[in-house]
């Protein structure tokens, strides 16, 4: 369940109206009118005491909670009193505090406007704040603090909080935990609560979105970059699908390390945040960082990773000592460059046989078997194939630095994900609903929503993919081929004669390699479509429904229940939390939700953004801003999508529009490979894009600078 927008009223007021609407016991509260005399009308109603409160309407949302700009007044025993304290919350928005912390997060102090609510005063023996998320080590636990009468006293430092064994405490602290989870779970983010208890009744005073969480300094380097391009971290992801990452990503990664000579020791190589599957960036940097000429803002950039830190970060230089110790990589690389190639051509030749059995074979087949066996050698073989693609692109940049990639990774043989456009692209006139039909049923494994097997595929999704296919612009991009010729011809002829053999063949490796990379992507939702059919029928085999989603692979394969509950209440907190992309330690270690590091040198208001040049091409339009695929598709053909980052659900969105703008991906990213086989400009990597550039705004795409411009 997602709320409302907010209202007018301001965050605060509209987050009490919907917390009281679902059922929560909240004190009765209602706005402060103009007049003196409704003022005086609505005091008499509640009732005195009462608590004066501000509503600013930026107040308490989920990017800014202005926490400590405006004071509450608390425990008011006359109007006289109400009424000097409504004067006092209205002037607080011209306060100079007040003005600076607008400028400092580049918000128009000029836009602010404050409401005022007049709340039923709770004359507490117990109140208090707790936070759904531990706000200093990132942890998923409650963290609650609580004193004896007004929690005002708490939260100004005037009192110390009891200790956790206090009597009082240990009584009420099971209610206040519920209270909490059940708050965040319906709101679907982690909250910061204050409660108090009177008269053995447990009430809910107000609630604000978590605006920022640290971690503790133990916790290392993880992204989520490929995660949610490939689709699996967009959003809030399953418990089943989080635990078939943890295996074929713990399998893959290590097992590339060790072929190319790179394992150094055992790492816990994924880890689940805020609901969400992250790769530990830090243990991959440790393992490639001796290799010769290693940059790591170039690897971080690679990925489109936010970078904390200022400079080129840690290098390894190129010199003798360097050479000798990766001389063990250097001489594994080419044998793992082909071992790559041949597993994927055999696993692209040899999976539709594979799918027709296990098609056939999946009422009966063993559960594990078919996970632990069949869908790991699929996913693990295109994994390592992701892992080629970056090697194979790190070493043909470091031997041709002054080529363009993008332009060279332009023009791929027909790729496997761009087949129902080109279906649709055949008909000289609309596809009748048996044609679509047909359609549907050919591509079946596709996803609206990414790839986790939570989610239908679109045989079970047939009228919004019909009403999809069926609103299919013609193409707006051009032929990439004629442009990828000419600068591939340019970039040999630059090179000295003898040189360019070997260009050629580094160059196609990496084309071959980004090639399979995409057709092996297809053949890993073609997976995920038969993993989900047989999640299906063990669920109405066990009369789990969708609950089992909520399960483990392991814990599918023995009915294990006992954890459905508590995973539920997790994937309800997050659901929409804008968790940061990556987590970092030490100083690095605080990360407002949603931003993480921004990459892009300009504030908001900027004329130019910078990002990955990632398509080229220039276009100019006007800006869409959606936020998922059904949003997308009411993008006006020729516009500039600008979106938090495109997976392989959006491909047919993608050819209707005349560029892309993304906050995430790198120019190995799925968006960089479609915009480019597209022909359109895109430019990846733009923090805060959704943000800074607005529906209805004309802006200039320049995918070969990787700039975004404001036209005037």
């Amino acid at each position: 369940m997602q709320h409302k927008p907010l209202s007018p009223a301001g965050g605060k007021a509209e987050m009490l109206r919907v917390l009281r609407d679902a059922g929560f016991n909240v004190p009765a509260f209602e706005m402060a009118p103009e007049s003196n005399q409704e003022l005086r009308a609505t005091i008499e109603r509640l009732g005195l005491p009462l608590a004066v409160r501000s509503s600013a309407n930026c107040e308490d949302g989920a990017l800014t909670s202005f926490a400590g700009q405006f004071e509450s007044y608390l425990n008011l025993q006359s109007v006289e009193a109400v009424q000097q304290a409504v004067i006092k919350c209205r002037q607080a928005v011209a306060s100079s505090g007040v003005l600076e912390y607008c400028r400092r997060l580049g918000i128009d102090g000029n836009s602010l406007r404050m409401h005022v609510i007049l709340q039923k005063m709770i004359q507490p023996t117990l109140a208090g704040v707790a936070f759904g998320i531990d706000p200093a080590t990132g942890e998923d636990r409650v963290v609650i603090e609580v004193c004896e009468g007004i929690g005002d006293n708490l939260l100004a430092g005037r009192v110390s909080p009891l200790a956790d064994n206090h009597p009082v405490f240990v009584k009420y602290r099971p209610a206040i935990t519920k209270l909490v989870q059940e708050v965040q779970a319906y709101l679907g983010h982690p909250q910061d609560v204050e409660f108090a208890i009177e008269d053995d009744v447990l009430y809910l005073l107000q609630s604000r979105p978590v605006t920022r969480v640290q971690f503790s300094t133990d916790v290392g380097q993880w992204t989520n970059a490929d995660f949610r391009d490939g689709g699996v971290s967009a959003s809030v992801c399953s418990p089943l699908m989080a635990s078939l990452y943890e295996l074929v990503w713990n399998v893959s990664l290590k097992q590339c390390l060790r072929e190319i000579k790179l394992f150094r020791e055992e790492f816990l190589a994924s880890r689940i945040f805020f609901g969400r599957p992250y790769w530990n960036l830090g243990a991959v940097k440790d393992a490639v960082a001796s290799i010769p000429g290693f940059v790591e803002r170039e690897f971080d950039d690679d990925l489109s990773v936010a970078i904390p830190y200022e400079g080129p970060g840690r290098t390894t230089p190129l010199n003798l000592q360097s050479l000798q110790r990766a001389i063990p990589t250097l001489l594994a690389l080419p044998g793992f460059f082909t071992r790559r190639l041949y597993d994927a051509r055999e696993l692209l030749e040899n999976f539709p046989l594979t799918e027709h059995r296990l098609e056939a074979e999946l009422e009966t087949c063993d559960w594990l078997d078919l996970v632990t066996k069949e869908y790991l050698h699929v996913e693990a073989t295109y994994f390592r194939t992701i892992y080629a693609v970056s090697l194979a692109k790190m070493d043909f940049q470091d031997s041709y630095p002054q080529s363009n990639y993008s332009r060279l990774a332009a023009a791929l043989p027909d790729i496997q994900h761009m087949a129902p456009l080109r279906a649709i692209r055949q008909f000289t006139r609309t596809p009748s609903p048996q044609e679509l039909k047909q359609i549907i049923r050919s591509y079946r494994h596709h996803c609206r929503f990414g790839i986790d097997v939570r989610y239908p595929r679109w045989d079970e999704d047939e009228e919004f993919v019909s009403a999809m296919l069926s609103d299919i612009p013609g193409a707006r991009g051009t032929d990439p081929r004629p442009t990828y010729m000419a600068y591939r011809n340019e970039c040999r002829q630059s090179l000295a004669w003898w040189r360019r053999h070997k260009f050629d063949r580094k160059l196609d490796r990496l084309r071959t390699l980004v090639w399979l990379r995409e057709e092996l992507r297809d053949i890993s939702n073609r997976m995920y479509y038969l993993i989900r059919k047989k999640t299906l029928r063990l669920a109405e085999a066990r009369g789990l429904g969708s609950d089992i989603f909520f399960q483990t692979f392991k814990e599918i394969a023995v009915d294990d229940r006992k954890n459905i509950d508590e995973q539920k209440r997790i994937f309800n907190t997050y659901r929409n939390f804008a968790a940061p992309n990556e987590i970092y330690s030490e100083r690095h270690n605080a990360v407002r939700h949603g931003e993480a590091f921004t990459s892009s040198r300009e504030g908001q208001g900027a004329l130019e953004y910078r990002g990955i040049a990632a398509s080229g091409g220039v276009a100019v339009g006007v800006v869409f801003v959606a936020r998922d695929v059904e949003e997308a598709l009411r993008a006006e053909a020729g516009a500039i999508l600008v979106c938090p980052f495109t997976e392989p659900g959006w491909t047919p969105v993608l050819d209707r529009v005349a560029a892309v703008v993304t906050e995430t991906g790198g120019q190995l990213s799925h968006a960089a490979v479609i915009c480019r086989e597209y022909g359109i400009p895109a430019v990846l990597g733009v923090a805060s894009a959704t943000r800074n550039l607005r529906t209805g705004e004309r802006w200039e795409v320049d995918g070969f600078r990787g700039a975004v411009r404001r036209l005037q």
